[in-house]
């Protein structure tokens, strides 16, 4: 391998040399070489970016420091759980002391110097107690560098890391993304309205924080000796391994306290959350449909501000034919979120409701295999995610490893038609080995339990010629062939609204059986654990082979320069995480990103049904519309809408849900695209003319509570929904969004390809899949209720927390409850317990 992408740890033996020579020494306290820059000094640089000066550059050819660089983080205001790009200029290039540029840095790598790390801390003027991340996060900080390594859980974060490392290119330049978290995310940073957080960007430029200098007696001790910096025989110091290194004197845990001499903070402003919202009691509930989580905690946090407030509980989790059952018959929320109608006779009055066009996206994180730097584009076909999710790659370089996937490619990115797709050149792309030993590393992270996101992913796949070939047996063009586990009869075929993996054969070295059921598994925590698994670069596979303790531990995350993640989710989501989306093949033949123009062009394409007002792509006949021959429109768009009761609320309650659909309509508020509480979230695309006459008749149904039934109504009549009781609740105009599914637009007009007048569809009822069909049975030892157990499993775990537990708080949010308080706290400390970067010394790493 690469010296410049070697994994931490590979000089342990010259390391620990090192540190026994300092048994007979006595650790410096280092003099800071620079002050950090001050927060004032910080100046906005247009588009909610802000600029510091950064640290006096070393210079190591010149044995000085020289002028200050320059820090930009954007957005750096108006922030919510959300990726920041950090940008800077005028810092020491990373170099592996050859000539050959340096692009990726691994944490505790001995062989990579001069890298930058990015840590979101809490206050104004942090200490390194400060920054979720560092060396002594939550440590005494009075004590600061000048303390033994923390009893192991005494200082937890709530999550693994979101700290960044980062190389420096040639030319001093250099950028990361962070996902900045708020309260709502880690309570022990607090980032929120009230209460100051900040950037900090860390460039280690060596130094001797562990007091070489005191035992070799060459030159002054201190940060200022650089003698150590690049020299590999005593752990170098401006190498990241030593920021994890503790004095084995006198057991300081004191590696960082030179790098941290340069740091630079960057003040951060966050928006407000529904967190934020006063404490009182809901004025309605809505379930449904975790797609549309960004837009409607969005308008929450706006929503609930102002003179005349509005407080919604939301619970997004849960499955959308699950919040549509409890909606249809009175014992679920008042309000059920759905991208799916209901086909059957109407058990109760009700009327559907577009809010925002978005879309299901794959999104993706891949390094090229020779420079280590991301790849920024891909394009992927039905066939080929086909080829993905029915586990059809054989997952070992060995293509005779398993009889279900005998002469298959080992994963995607050594697929031939992958290949043809994306072709790899002699100045890149390179694509990526095909992951961990275990197999599944180049397999798309996907969510567990039903959902109308699989349901509409499923059934976008079988309208394809050449994947529904392919699911039914015939090989591709290449040669390869369906796994013989998803074969009918033991495997129904799409469309499905749940993936249960059907391939458990295998059996490995000691006798270990079932090895290909390792190597892929569906997450229960939800659309927010798909995300945060690709932003930490965590496959869903685990290690077929067992612990001493018998367990099946998940795959180690993929480090930095040779990840190979993808990942199907919503677009609000991937637009938030500034995560790169795949252009996917459409029924004209042309590959289409997500995005305002596509999300639009869709919508021009839909077909709607007149039984439930609703419109829909039309995958089983693409030419009943324009969408078999609209090579601009994005294949999987969908309209959200929401099922609103039209009989049984009281007035004040059929009045605060009208409302709330009132703003949400509102061309300068809820469908003005932004990042301020109240606006349209990034991934969503605002509501055409027609689709925002039809919401406003939905709401005059609701508010009149006139009984009104699916395809009913009526616009020949329509009132004209009584006022919101404030404008309040959002601020500032329309701004671009990061992710590039959503552009800012000015006061009152909606923006991207989709303008008033624009209709829903053409007409005529559409050909869809049947609904809920989840039909695939266990192979090894069939179950006929596997199926219905694992329906019945999400919901039981959502009454006890398990998915709070494996998918963090943002998959269920209990408003101003205790109880929601007490379960996410829970499930924050389990899951730091499970997982986390490593903060154990160099010297006690095996």
């Amino acid at each position: 391998m690469r010296s410049r992408h070697v994994r931490a740890g590979g000089t342990l033996a010259a390391t620990l040399g090192a540190m026994m020579l300092l048994l007979a020494g006595i650790l410096p306290q280092a003099a800071p070489a620079q002050a950090a820059a001050p927060a004032e000094a910080a100046t906005p640089s247009g588009g909610g970016a802000v600029t510091v000066a950064g640290p006096p550059v070393w210079q190591p050819a010149k044995g000085t420091y020289g002028a200050r660089g320059k820090v930009t983080v954007s957005p750096a205001v108006n922030l919510t759980d959300q990726v920041v790009h950090v940008s800077w200029t005028g810092f020491t290039p990373t170099t592996d002391g050859s000539p050959t540029p340096v692009t990726v840095d691994l944490v505790q790598s001995p062989h990579v110097f001069y890298g930058v790390r990015v840590y979101e801390c809490r206050g104004a003027d942090p200490k390194i107690t400060d920054c979720y991340g560092s060396s002594l996060y939550g440590a005494d900080s009075s004590k600061g560098f000048q303390q033994p390594i923390p009893v192991p859980g005494s200082t937890t974060p709530e999550f693994p890391s979101n700290a960044v490392l980062a190389a420096t290119h040639p030319d001093g330049s250099g950028q990361a993304d962070l996902e900045v978290w708020t309260a709502h995310e880690s309570q022990s940073l607090g980032c929120d309205v009230s209460h100051a957080c900040s950037l900090v960007v860390e460039p280690n430029y060596g130094g001797d924080p562990l007091g070489y200098q005191n035992v070799l007696g060459i030159g002054k001790p201190g940060c200022e000796n650089h003698t150590w910096d690049t020299d590999t025989s005593y752990a170098a110091t401006a190498a990241d391994v030593i920021i994890s290194t503790n004095d084995v004197n006198n057991g300081n845990y004191d590696g960082e306290q030179c790098a941290w001499t340069h740091h630079v903070v960057v003040p951060l402003k966050f928006a407000p959350t529904p967190s934020d919202c006063h404490a009182r009691a809901a004025d309605f509930t809505v379930r449904g449909l975790e797609m549309a989580n960004r837009m409607v905690q969005l308008w929450r946090s706006g929503f609930c501000l102002g003179t005349g407030p509005l407080s919604v509980q939301y619970t997004s989790s849960g499955g959308e034919p699950q919040a549509r059952q409890a909606f249809l018959h009175g014992t679920g929320a008042d309000m059920a979120l759905t991208d799916y109608p209901d086909t059957a006779s109407a058990p109760r009055p009700y009327v559907y409701a577009p809010l925002a066009t978005s879309g299901i996206v794959v999104a993706f994180r891949a390094d090229d295999r020779i420079t280590g730097a991301p790849i920024p584009a891909m394009k992927l076909n039905a066939r080929l995610l086909a080829k993905q999710l029915t586990q059809s790659y054989v997952g070992q370089q060995d293509p005779n490893a398993y009889d279900s996937t005998k002469g298959n490619p080992p994963c995607l990115y050594k697929d031939p038609e992958f290949l043809q797709l994306n072709p790899e050149g002699p100045h890149g792309p390179h694509w990526p080995d095909c992951g961990n030993a275990n197999g599944g590393g180049a397999l798309p992270v996907v969510v567990g339990g039903t959902t109308d996101l699989v349901q509409q992913l499923t059934s976008w796949i079988v309208a394809d010629r050449d994947a529904a070939s392919f699911l039914a047996g015939t090989r591709d063009p290449w040669g390869m062939h369906l796994d013989t586990y998803y074969e009918k009869p033991a495997f129904a075929g799409y469309p499905v609204n749940v993936f249960i993996p059907q391939d458990s054969s295998g059996v490995g070295a000691g006798g270990i059986t079932h090895m290909k059921s390792y190597e892929w598994n569906p997450l229960l925590g939800g659309l927010v654990q798909v995300g945060r698994a690709i932003l930490a670069s965590q496959p869903s596979d685990y290690v077929w082979l067992p612990d001493a303790n018998g367990n099946h531990p998940k795959a180690s995350p993929e480090p930095v320069g040779q990840r190979t993640m993808m990942a199907i989710m919503d677009a609000g989501q991937a637009s938030a995480f500034s995560l790169p989306q795949a252009k996917l093949l459409n029924p004209a033949g042309a590959y289409v990103g997500p995005g305002n123009a596509s999300f639009g062009a869709a919508v021009a394409d839909m077909a709607t049904d007149p039984t439930t007002a609703t419109a829909m792509l039309p995958y089983a006949s693409p030419s009943s519309t324009n969408f078999g021959a609209d090579k601009a429109a994005y294949p999987l768009a969908t309209v959200q809408y929401a099922m609103l009761p039209t009989h049984g609320l009281s007035s004040a309650k059929a009045a605060k849900i009208a409302d709330f659909l009132t703003r949400a309509a509102d061309p300068s508020g809820g469908q003005q695209p932004g990042f301020e509480p109240g606006r349209l979230a990034a991934g969503f695309v605002p509501l055409t003319g027609a689709q925002r006459t039809q919401l406003t008749i939905a709401t005059c149904d609701v508010q009149r509570q006139d009984g009104q039934k699916p395809g009913n109504q009526s616009p020949a009549s329509p009132c004209t929904p009584a006022p919101p009781s404030t404008t309040g609740g959002t601020t500032g105009s329309g701004g671009t969004t990061s992710g590039g599914t959503t552009a800012g637009t000015s006061g009152g007009t909606t923006g991207g390809a989709v303008s008033a007048g624009t209709t829903a569809g053409a007409g005529g009822k559409v050909k869809r899949q049947a609904l809920g069909s989840t039909q695939p049975v266990a192979v090894g030892s069939p179950d006929p209720n596997r199926v219905g157990d694992q329906r019945l499993l999400l919901p039981i775990l959502l009454i006890a927390g398990g998915v709070l537990l494996v998918g963090g708080p943002a998959t269920l949010v209990l408003t101003g409850t205790g109880a929601g308080a007490q379960l996410r706290r829970g499930s924050r400390r389990a899951w730091a317990q499970a997982r986390g970067w490593t903060r154990s010394a160099v010297s006690r790493r095996g």
